[in-house]
């Protein structure tokens, strides 16, 4: 609202002139966004990245260090989600492993038989019981696996189903002065966005560690069963592809970090070409052209980018390939040197070689898991810890029930800070509220006054300082929400429940399939909801929302409308209207007041209402002024106006106003 002494500022037809240091020219050309360097440098931090490329550049020493919490705080949440299917997966796994080991040496054997004294027909006859062992323990094996398969997949979706109901059922009961920070809301998204997506990744991802760790472990016991040598040659063979694969993973986690990024330049532009808002102002400024240019320049600039990563990549992949080459090579001419010198028979050594080469696939899948394992537990910690958070933000489920009814409600010495924030939104407010009637709270932007109310509908608790009181008894002694339950709240911009039109006047109950026929047609009545909700294709049970099939789509107005019906639906002791026709026609607005505020005052009810409007609040039997979080005055509309101070000034300002628009058009 702007206040007198603004109007007196500026006079119509008056620029307005400068204020502070002067402002120079603007440059005739100006970038987009950014243009030298690393795109990158240009965009903070989103929250939903800060874990993103952490395998990059963690240590092996880190990843492997940290290993071990990670498998077992994920399968505290398998064994607290279902245990038997957990067991199940343990169980299986280990004799998974065992089968690959027992089908290796098995493999072993059936070439000793073959080549003992030569593949004649008869040893192949009498290697055929073998191979039909090894048959069996590769069969096993796939059954095994399957039934890994089979109780992974019984157990995992619970984890997930539990960890989301409770994320849910936590973010939406903390009080509502956390949900106002903007650091517990990235905190939110994050764990929203990639807590709860790697929290079901996740196991399958420590089922598949584990597995190729126990079939690392199983084939280096079949190579020191064939002979003890075997091993540091196994060593001599793997840890070349190992070091290959640990900075080949840690060049895929950095690049997909990056790719993230640089996404994100990308997407604003590809939001405004295809965001429903912004589409008439695009066009009246013909714009579309100098968005698609940026988006071009952008999206070359990131191919550039992915090319390079790709060669990067590509000559990473090569250098640890060839390196892996040699130790393989020394590896099997050292294997070849043990079969010359009699060390190891021939059969032996072609087992070896399976082994070998079976190691070196198993640690490559390692190193990944490993590395995706060690990045993704962070974003499911970080979801844990925004639970334990959220926790101990909860509202008050303990203390007396708030009563049915009210006769009063009294502020004392009230104050109240927002987190962050060095001025208090409240300082030092004292009024009484009586049952029957109907109180207007006003003032300029950000005086207090939505602040206050909130405080009287149990939203914010008055921990600065002062009390709330119902008929006598502190809020801060009753369950926080049944206090909520017994207010009726209405807002400026109300929520838009994509339900049916019945359903969106019940929840303000708790309820979305239950109704009181009757009373949703009086509230509906009394907020000027009846003629909208008529002129919907299935009236009651149409639905809100262009979401669904045959859904509508309604005017700002005709939602406000819904929403007081709502507010009246809930048949609340305390109503509050804080702004609720501000979207409205003035017809409709004049409706609404008629309806709510005078034609059928309750005398059980207590009614606030915030507006800028003030000739809504003139029949009020209250009027509180606010301004810098104090009640500067207060008082009728006629006592405030003999007082002559803010409040007669605020309403002659806006009575001018409409008097001279009457002039012009007279």
């Amino acid at each position: 609202m702007s206040t007198g002494g603004d109007a007196d500022a500026i006079r119509p037809g008056a620029v307005p002139g400068p204020r502070g240091a002067e402002l120079p020219l603007p440059p005739a050309t100006v970038p987009g966004g950014p243009h030298d360097g690393d795109i990158t440098d240009g965009l903070e931090e989103a929250y939903w990245s800060v874990y993103d490329g952490a395998a990059s550049k963690a240590t092996v020493g880190q990843v492997l260090a940290r290993l071990p919490r990670i498998v077992r705080r994920i399968g505290d949440l398998a064994w607290s989600a279902d245990r038997a299917a957990t067991v199940a997966v343990v169980v299986l796994q280990l004799a998974s492993a065992a089968m690959m080991a027992f089908g290796l040496m098995a493999s072993v054997a059936v070439l000793r038989e073959l080549f003992a004294e030569g593949p004649t027909p008869d040893r192949v006859r009498a290697a055929i019981p073998q191979l039909l062992v090894m048959v069996g323990f590769l069969s096993a094996r796939a059954l095994l696996e399957a039934g890994v398969a089979v109780a992974q997949a019984r157990v995992t979706p619970k984890i997930r189903t539990a960890l989301e109901c409770e994320f849910l059922t936590l973010t939406a009961h903390v009080r509502l002065e956390v949900v106002d920070d903007a650091d517990w809301h990235d905190e939110a998204y994050r764990a929203n966005d990639r807590g709860l997506f790697y929290a079901r990744q996740i196991v399958g991802q420590v089922v598949s560690l584990a597995a190729a760790l126990l079939g690392l472990v199983g084939t280096a016991g079949v190579l020191g069963i064939l002979h003890p040598a075997l091993l540091p040659l196994l060593l001599l063979s793997v840890l070349p592809v190992g070091a290959a694969a640990v900075r080949t993973a840690r060049a895929r986690f950095h690049s997909f970090k990056r790719w993230n990024t640089l996404q994100r330049r990308v997407r604003v532009f590809s939001w405004l070409l295809l965001e429903r808002d912004a589409a008439a102002e695009l066009r009246s400024d013909t714009a579309q052209g100098a968005l698609l240019e940026e988006h071009h320049r952008l999206t070359t600039r990131i191919a550039e980018e992915d090319t390079r990563l790709g060669v990067s990549s590509a000559g990473l992949t090569l250098a640890g390939r060839a390196v892996g080459g040699i130790g393989t090579g020394v590896t099997y001419t050292a294997l070849g040197a043990m079969l010359i010198a009699g060390w190891l028979p021939l059969a032996a050594g072609a087992g070896a070689v399976l082994a070998i080469q079976a190691a070196q696939s198993t640690l490559t899948r390692l190193v990944d898991v490993s590395h995706m394992v060690y990045e993704h537990a962070m974003w499911v910690d970080d979801l844990l810890a925004f639970q334990e958070r959220c926790r101990t933000l909860q509202p008050r489920r303990s203390g007396l029930p708030a009563p049915e009814t009210v006769k009063t409600i009294t502020l004392n010495d009230v104050s109240f800070s927002y987190p962050g924030k060095d001025t208090p939104a409240l300082n030092g407010i004292s009024m009484t509220l009586h049952a029957g009637q109907t109180v207007a709270f006003v003032g300029v932007n950000g005086s207090g006054k939505s602040t206050c109310a909130r405080l009287l509908a149990g939203l914010y608790e008055p921990r600065d300082g002062g009390t709330v009181r119902w008929d006598g008894v502190d809020v801060l002694d009753m369950d926080a929400e049944s206090l909520q339950a017994r207010v009726g709240c209405v807002l400026q911009d109300p929520v838009r429940f994509p339900f049916s039109a019945l359903a969106n006047l019940t929840v303000s109950r708790g309820t979305l399939t239950e109704a009181d026929p009757q009373r949703a047609l009086d509230a509906a009545r009394a907020s000027g909801a009846e003629q909208v909700i008529a002129g919907l294709p299935g009236r009651w049970e149409a639905l809100l929302s262009k979401r669904f099939r045959g859904g509508q789509e309604l005017s700002a107005g005709q939602w406000a409308k819904v929403a007081v019906a709502r507010g009246l639906y809930k048949n609340a002791p305390v109503l509050l209207l804080d702004e609720p026709t501000a979207s409205m026609d003035p017809r409709a607005e004049h409706a609404v007041y008629e309806a709510v505020l005078r034609d059928s005052p309750r005398p059980d009810q207590i009614t606030v209402l915030i507006s800028h409007r003030l000739a809504s609040v003139v029949a009020c039997d209250r009027i509180f002024v606010f301004d810098g979080g104090r009640v500067t005055e207060s008082g009728t509309h006629q006592e405030l106006m003999d007082l002559d101070g803010d409040y007669a000034s605020m309403f002659t300002l806006q009575a001018a106003g409409y008097r001279a628009e009457a002039e012009e058009t007279a």
